[in-house]
């Protein structure tokens, strides 16, 4: 089997510039084409039940699929929910991998990654944009409740996930890309990507993948937000005893724009309270996690900026 006709299996994490892969470097112009939706891929690989799952009908579409693809394309599925959702601790990343196995075997695997510093407070402000109403220490406490799940720094030793991903499918399959790289030069990083996989359709990002995503609200914000979110219907909150809007929009878009302006935003500028915080609650936690990372991984990775 050539390089390119393998399957590239994206499966996360959040928060590492997945949405921008997905709606602008995975594309035919980039000699890659993606195989399934969001939703295809939540259907048949991650909503089943345990005792229903069956790998079939994601095997069916996907060769029906593969059917379409043009010479030196890269077929993809991509969805970072396949590392487990952070709001839940990440359960069920291992059961994942061992499903796209079933479904996908001899694919290669695409991990993508952020400094833990970084991207633990971009999930509690997600968490926010999805309407969670929690107080940043009271969620990075998780739960102890017997049968519930919530945050759980073990699912950012990303070490554990990539051996279990090389167990099933080969250490030489997988391949790992930080946003920290993406960040310092993506060019450079999409087509170290490209020549990993065999994209030999890849000439260059198109100038409309350069498309940077607008940052959301800045942290000081948050305790608007989470308060805004008591009276708006979410994800999170889908039955509020009032509801003045729904979250995203309403009054979480109120206080999130009010926060960036006169009186609050001057005095506010360059304030990360959530970051302070996880930069000390979580000091030191993930250092040796990162250093057993960058001894099991194949290719060359910089882990610098990571603690």
């Amino acid at each position: 089997m050539s390089d390119a006709a393998r399957i590239l299996l994206h499966v996360g994490y959040h928060k590492t510039a997945t949405t921008w892969m997905q709606k602008h470097l995975f594309m035919p112009a980039h000699g890659f084409r993606q195989l399934l939706d969001h939703q295809e891929i939540f259907d048949l690989i991650v909503k089943p039940h345990g005792l229903r799952f069956d790998p079939e009908p994601a095997r069916t579409l996907i060769a029906e699929r593969l059917q379409a693809l043009e010479p030196g394309e890269v077929p993809v599925i991509s969805s970072e929910v396949l590392s487990g959702h952070p709001f839940q601790g990440g359960h069920e990343s291992d059961v994942y991998a061992e499903r796209l196995a079933r479904i996908a075997p001899g694919s290669r695997i695409l991990l993508s990654i952020r400094d833990q510093m970084h991207i633990i407070p971009s999930v509690y402000m997600q968490y926010l944009q999805r309407g969670g109403t929690m107080p940043f220490d009271q969620f990075f406490e998780g739960t102890t409740r017997p049968g519930y799940f919530g945050f759980t720094p073990e699912h950012f030793e990303y070490d554990l996930l990539v051996a279990h991903y090389q167990t099933l499918f080969g250490a030489e399959s997988i391949y790992m890309l930080t946003q920290e790289s993406l960040k310092q030069d993506m060019d450079a990083a999409a087509t170290a990507l490209a020549e990993y996989v065999g994209a030999t359709g890849f000439h260059g990002l198109q100038a409309s993948a350069r498309k940077v995503h607008a940052a959301g609200y800045p942290e000081y914000s948050a305790p608007f937000l989470r308060r805004a979110n008591h009276v708006q219907t979410s994800t999170l909150n889908p039955c509020p005893i009032l509801s003045f809007g729904e979250t995203p929009a309403g009054l979480y878009r109120l206080a999130g724009g009010l926060s960036r302006r006169w009186p609050v935003a001057p005095f506010m500028k360059g304030k990360r309270p959530v970051s302070a915080y996880v930069a000390k609650r979580f000091a030191g936690r993930y250092t040796e996690n990162n250093r057993r990372l960058a001894k099991i991984i194949r290719h060359p990775l910089d882990l610098s900026q990571y603690c």
